[in-house]
């Protein structure tokens, strides 16, 4: 929860009436949008390993196995830390950070891909940074928790994991279509 908020009771009824429910759906819809996205950065990587090779660039099998694993180790251990970040920094800090911070692997591997001779270590570079979308989970779905009631915490999570992971299919939908484009 932010600084910016005095006073946060979700259980009062007139408070969530008045005030906490406006809030509370708000945030809502902006850390599912971003979670969303969060998810597609986390995989495009996956989408991308198994097209570099047609669009010119000579990596081995083994380094493209390691293009599609990097986002998943660097978001599994980047959980660890965001499970402590959101107590320290308030929802509103994190998403800030955390939606510029997927830029750099997003605008980074567009300008990657368009040249077959970068080097394999900045695509790991940025396949760790690509770990950064699977690292805000920890941190934007209890931050659902503390702005609903218990009798809604439920629906709210519901509705941010379910609409959130659609960024996988997102991602592998959309990104093999991007790279084509180019």
């Amino acid at each position: 929860m932010s600084a910016w908020l005095e006073k946060w009771t979700p259980e009062d009824a007139d408070f969530w009436q008045t005030t906490g429910s406006k809030i509370a759906w708000r945030t809502l819809i902006v850390t599912t949008i971003t979670l969303t996205l969060s998810f597609a950065t986390w995989f495009m990587m996956s989408a991308i390993v198994v097209k570099l090779p047609g669009i010119g660039f000579k990596f081995s099998t083994s380094q493209l196995f390691w293009l599609a694993a990097m986002p998943g180790l660097a978001g599994g251990t980047l959980r660890i830390i965001h499970t402590f970040l959101l107590p320290i920094f308030g929802t509103r800090k994190i998403v800030t950070i955390a939606t510029f911070l997927k830029l750099i692997p997003c605008i980074g591997l567009g300008f990657a891909i368009m040249n077959p001779e970068t080097p394999f270590w900045l695509f790991m570079v940025l396949a760790f940074s690509a770990g950064f979308g699977g690292g805000d989970f920890s941190s934007y779905m209890p931050s659902t928790s503390v702005f609903f009631p218990k009798r809604l915490q439920g629906t709210a999570l519901g509705i941010q994991a379910g609409i959130g992971n659609f960024g996988v299919s997102l991602a592998q939908f959309a990104t093999p279509m991007i790279i084509t484009l180019r």
